[in-house]
């Protein structure tokens, strides 16, 4: 029988009407229709400030700050007064920017057992860490400044070394207190027990230490002490440690992302996740990877993704709202770059290093 023409028009009898296929097409489209709901475009500040290089310096700062006041009271310049104290000062400082920087990325995603675990293991590891790195710190300022010494011929103005040797005595300074800082970046990573977060925290914590200890120097010529007592050094320094260690762990965490998710719309729209774990588990659970809440038709474990060497699937871990690539439901599925996936209420855009 010849196709029928396209001027005429098209009859459908009663058994193709009520078809089981008809039925199962109408129910897919359905779901796929519920499937997307409404993305209302995010400000740029609001995606500032959730981005972990701002809330992450912005705790790390205070930590460091809230660490140097504690300690700061009962120390003193002087060797007979401040030498026992001084033993203890980055220990507690790093515990204390250590614990602000593990609790961040918990209190940001509201998942406080999350914050709660992460600040206790770098609260633990920036105390005794810190008290541990201080000798071979203090060994490393201790040549440097010899070296500086000598290349400057002596003591100059303000108790630095002439010349040349006042650089060199500022990079020895910045080298131990690099050294120094690194316990307050590796909390959070062994809170985890995640490699990548563990090196992030590394990087920043070195690269933060630097650039605390190189102001130090410049802080106390500017505004030079009238007791003699360094403490406002001391302060600026540790917080700009703080503040550094944050920032740059944030800055190496997108510097080392191959993959993550921006929430498009949900309870922290706005907010970055980037896909460190393999697989990832996204879910309702404060244990999730990925904790999505205030979202009834999120199961605990909702869904998975996987890191193919570099090719990412989504896996729907059978739930009853399912899972939406793109308006489709699937059961597995590789992503792409800039492909929407919804949860419940919650839209996730998943992209790409490689697609920048």
């Amino acid at each position: 029988m010849p196709p029928p023409s396209p001027h005429e028009p098209l009859r459908l009898s009663a058994d193709d009407l009520f078809a089981p296929s008809v039925d199962a097409f109408l129910d897919e489209q359905a779901m796929a229709s519920r499937a997307m709901p409404e993305v209302e475009p995010q400000p740029w500040i609001l995606q500032f400030l959730y981005s972990s290089y701002f809330y992450l310096s912005l705790a790390g700062g205070l930590g460091a700050m809230v660490g140097w006041m504690i300690v700061e009271p009962f120390y003193n310049d002087s060797l007979e007064r401040g030498q026992w104290v001084g033993l203890l000062f980055f220990a507690v400082v790093t515990a204390c920017a250590g614990l602000f920087i593990g609790a961040a990325e918990g209190i940001m995603c509201r998942n406080l057992e999350r914050a709660l675990i992460c600040a206790s293991v770098s609260l633990a590891i920036g105390f005794l860490g810190g008290a541990i790195v201080f000798i071979p710190a203090h060994i490393i300022f201790n040549i440097m400044t010899a070296v500086a010494l000598q290349l400057g011929g002596g003591v100059g103005g303000h108790g630095l070394p002439r010349g040349f040797g006042t650089a060199i005595f500022i990079m020895g300074r910045s080298a131990a207190w690099a050294v120094c800082a690194i316990p307050a970046g590796l909390g959070q990573g062994i809170a985890l027990r995640e490699p990548k977060v563990v090196v992030n925290g590394l990087l920043g914590a070195v690269i933060g230490g630097l650039l605390g200890g190189m102001a130090f120097d410049p802080i106390a010529l500017a505004f030079p002490p009238s007791d003699g007592e360094a403490w406002l050094s001391r302060g600026v320094g540790f917080t700009i440690i703080g503040l550094s260690v944050g920032v740059m762990i944030g800055i190496v965490e997108q510097w080392t992302k191959s993959a993550w998710l921006l929430m498009k719309a949900g309870p922290l729209a706005g907010k970055q996740f980037v896909v460190f774990r393999n697989p990832t588990v996204l879910g309702s659970s404060p244990k999730a990877d990925i904790y999505l809440f205030k979202d009834e038709a999120i199961e605990p474990r909702h869904a998975l993704i996987h890191d193919r060497g570099g090719r990412y699937e989504i896996e729907d871990l059978n739930s009853a709202d399912g899972t939406y690539v793109n308006g489709i439901p699937v059961h597995r599925q590789v992503l792409r770059a800039g492909d929407q996936i919804v949860l419940g209420k919650t839209v996730l855009v998943f992209d790409l290093k490689e697609s920048r």
